[in-house]
């Protein structure tokens, strides 16, 4: 089927196309844009086939790359291009333009998850089968809303405004014009559809859980300056009385994206040196990040390693196994980041003890020294540079630090970022087909 726009990819036809697989990796998805929405989703086995579609879509080579990983690293200082892509090449210098088909694809891949999410939230309250108890209804749609959510967020944090797709798109024709919708209308949907899931998933899931999604609602909360809503929620994810110091790194799995290697990635073939075999190097962690490890920092080397004069990631470091068999994990939430979550809670609310019993705890499994000099002229200094090492080459967290904090032009603009950068452009082919949606101002700088 072709995508003629990013929402047009319409899994119409559920039936026998999802199979769940161990670790909730999950099969190729064909969709079939011919079968009636009504007609696909009958009872509880086809249910429960087509909510292990939103986990399919979350696992999209293009998403598992580009979309959580490498489109926000470039743009910061957490990492550099080092391939051959120019499309990449764009987000490393700050010139991303409309036509980028790299991040048309990323752009398209997020509306393929909330349709298919839209497709199962639409039709399973309808569906009668006295096997399909009202708790795992809900956890169904729980699963779907939380994937939604995650797919929203990505968007909001890359584009700001965009089209807000609720319903799923099963034609083409008057209903794929959206306009975008303002970025508060997107973070209230995505609080909606988290809090939705929080309530109301159970053992059931494939993977997803309630701790996850108040750490969603949480990060979404600090996005949105809500710090005494981003305490709450960081605390329902973890608890109040968490202790990092008994986790391993990259081990406080809250919500992690795992792969098999009959599904799996292809994160470590890019991060890889060629010096490790059939690697592309696509991929690199900046000078800038590992310079921001202290002396004695355990983490560095479970990050980053030198061969063949070139620093490369290890975090995915699946490099035996081939490209798109690797089963590194996406990490989605870490409770290490909410533990950081309360740490600047706690500093911006003045009580500093809290604030570093809260920071010492990531510091402590570095095998780092305490910090115990915390004050209002320097707690989110220390904070934002642990959140760099600690969360480095996961995601778009230094990005959305920089950008939440307003620090954005001051850390990045001697490497080219200026005010435009704060929003990407809209995909061009999306302005050429959706005759409401209206380019990004960043266009015009």
């Amino acid at each position: 089927m072709i995508k003629q726009l990013s929402y047009l990819a319409a899994l119409a036809g559920f039936a026998s196309m999802f199979s769940a697989c161990d670790d909730f990796a999950l099969d190729s998805v064909q969709p079939i844009d011919s079968v009636p929405l009504e007609l696909a989703v009958t009872d509880a086995n086809s249910a429960g086939a087509a909510r292990a579609g939103i986990y399919d879509e979350l696992q999209d080579a293009t998403l598992t790359f580009d979309g959580y990983i490498a489109s926000y690293t470039y743009f910061s200082d957490d990492c550099d291009w080092t391939g051959t892509f120019p499309t990449r090449a764009q987000f490393d210098s700050y010139n991303v333009l409309p036509s980028n088909a790299t991040m048309g694809a990323v752009w398209a891949d997020y509306y393929d998850v909330i349709n298919t999410a839209n497709n199962l939230i639409s039709v399973l309250p309808g569906v009668e089968d006295p096997s399909l108890t009202d708790e795992t209804r809900n956890n169904f749609l729980a699963e779907a809303r939380f994937g939604r959510a995650l797919a929203y967020f990505h968007l909001v944090t890359g584009w700001e405004g965009v089209p807000l797709v609720l319903t799923p798109t099963v034609a083409v024709g008057d209903e794929l014009n959206v306009p975008a919708s303002s970025a508060d209308e997107v973070y209230a949907q995505i609080i909606e559809d988290a809090q939705f899931a929080a309530d109301n998933l159970t053992d059931e899931s494939l993977g997803m859980n309630r701790g996850g999604a108040n750490a969603l609602l949480a990060r979404v909360a600090m996005m949105q300056s809500r710090f005494d809503d981003a305490k709450g929620f960081a605390t329902a994810a973890i608890g109040d009385d968490y202790d990092l110091t008994d986790v391993p790194y990259l081990e406080d799995e809250i919500f992690y994206l795992k792969f098999i290697s009959t599904d799996g990635t292809s994160i470590a073939f890019f991060f890889g040196t060629p010096d490790l075999g059939a690697s592309r190097y696509s991929i690199a962690p900046s000078a800038k990040l590992v310079a921001a490890y202290e002396d004695g920092d355990l983490r560095k080397a479970l990050s980053v390693d030198t061969l063949g004069g070139r620093n490369y990631g290890i975090k995915y470091n699946d490099f035996t196994a081939a490209a798109g068999s690797q089963t590194d994990p996406i990490y989605f939430f870490r409770a290490a980041e909410q533990v950081l979550i309360l740490a600047e809670v706690a500093a911006r609310e003045g009580d500093f003890d809290e604030a570093e019993r809260w920071l010492n705890q990531v510091r402590q499994r570095a095998g780092l020294d305490d910090i115990d000099d915390l004050d209002d002229d320097n707690y989110l200094d220390a904070i934002l540079k642990e959140r760099y090492v600690e969360l480095a080459m996961e995601g778009g967290f230094r990005l959305w630090d920089l950008r939440r904090t307003g620090r954005a032009e001051e850390v990045l603009g001697s490497e080219g970022y200026n005010p435009c950068d704060n929003v990407w452009p809209f995909p061009q082919d999306n302005i050429d087909t959706n005759t409401a949606l209206v380019q990004n101002d960043c266009c015009n700088c």
